[in-house]
């Protein structure tokens, strides 16, 4: 089984969808409808959800407390996550590193990265729960949602991330900022589900687009950006699948297929080992999260690959080192990796990786196979599990 899209030529914004399968989403909407027990949990928690958005309060940039050094509350902005005041020093600058750590100044209302989250979250699981059946009301809710955190001029953000996971005394911006937008997938495909379905019209979809297209230029020229592109962890992953899925959104599918044409020897093989371990992300104080997080990088260049003909699947380091995250989930005695900040690991932050594996090539995951009742809750199972 593939997880392309077949009906559509690839990379027809208006008609593809870029990291779903519109025929899987189809196809779920079909089971759902014909009662199909296994997917029910899964239903009911994102209906639940889709509730909880239809009644939020629209989120833009311009709501955070803190003012970004432009002055423009317009500039997104956000803090180092594992960056804390400095005990040395009277007003607590520089900030110091404590990896692992997470300052709680990086979530609330003064900065914008837990909004940001927040506001893809949203607008996704409204239009997948529109897609399945709920209310229209649903989808208003998500297009109002879109057209006020890029479009209309009093909220919008600003196509560029020059203030993004800032450190207190140190800088205003760095390039690991651009890891706080890997969450905007969800966005672009959520745009083409409501655009093919006639919620979002043609020209606000091509307002969208031009936004995106500001910020891919941003991508690509900015030292900031340049910074993040070069980086040989998890960020230089998720840099690439980033910016692959905006390229292809915006038109650009061959500059896109170009850059996937590099992933195995500019990403996957300087990162992966031959049987599968990732040292840059095993040397973090949560070494699972983070060689699972890189996976999660991984697999949607893979996705994006079967999208402009780049067969990523047949990586054999990538096969590895999903199959070497899976043993460890199914046996946690094997794995080796323990910390103190993570003690035991997280199977459950392989589901979403093993069901896109599972549906783009076709081959069991034993872990899938395993998993328990309440696994099946995570709205993965929604977009990729396939019939019993």
């Amino acid at each position: 089984m593939t997880g392309c899209a077949h009906a559509a030529p690839a990379d027809a914004p208006s008609t593809a969808l870029l990291t779903l399968d519109r025929g899987a989403l189809d196809e779920t909407r079909r089971r759902l409808h014909a009662g199909d027990d296994s997917l029910a949990a899964a239903h009911a928690a994102l209906r639940t959800r889709a509730a909880k958005a239809l009644k939020t309060p629209l989120r833009s940039v311009v709501d955070k407390t803190m003012l970004p050094p432009s002055g423009s509350r317009n500039d997104y902005m956000s803090m180092g996550p594992y960056w804390w005041p400095n005990p040395e020093t009277p007003d607590g600058l520089p900030y110091i590193r404590r990896d692992g750590k997470r300052n709680p100044q990086v979530a609330g209302d003064a900065l914008d990265s837990d909004r940001m989250v927040a506001f893809c979250r949203d607008v996704f699981d409204l239009t997948l729960a529109h897609h399945f059946g709920a209310p229209d009301d649903h989808a208003a809710k998500a297009v109002e949602a879109l057209r006020h955190w890029f479009l209309e001029p009093r909220t919008r953000m600003r196509p560029h991330l020059r203030y993004g996971q800032a450190i207190p005394g140190v800088v205003e911006g760095r390039a690991e900022g651009l890891i706080d937008t890997r969450h905007l997938w969800m966005v672009i495909d959520a745009a083409l589900l409501l655009n093919g379905r006639g919620v979002l019209s043609d020209p606000d979809l091509a307002a969208l687009r031009q936004w995106f297209v500001e910020f891919t230029q941003w991508m690509q020229t900015s030292p900031i950006a340049r910074d993040e592109d070069a980086a040989d962890n998890n960020h230089g992953m998720f840099f690439d699948a980033q910016l692959v899925n905006l390229l292809r959104f915006t038109g650009e599918a061959a500059t896109a297929k170009e850059r996937l044409g590099t992933v195995a020897s500019r990403r996957f093989r300087p990162q992966i080992e031959d049987d599968g371990r990732m040292p840059l992300e095993l040397a973090r104080t949560r070494p699972f999260h983070y060689s699972a997080f890189n996976l999660e990088a991984a697999t949607r260049l893979a996705r994006h690959g079967q999208g402009v003909g780049v067969d990523l699947w047949r990586e054999p380091r990538l096969l590895r080192a999903i199959a070497l995250l899976q043993t460890a989930a199914l046996s946690p005695e094997r794995w080796t990796h323990a910390t103190s900040e993570e003690p035991k690991i997280d199977p459950d932050k392989l589901v979403p990786i093993l069901l896109m594996t599972r549906f783009s090539t076709g081959t069991d995951q034993p872990l899938l196979a395993a998993a328990a009742a309440p696994r099946k809750v995570a709205v993965d199972w929604l977009l990729w599990s396939r019939p019993a």
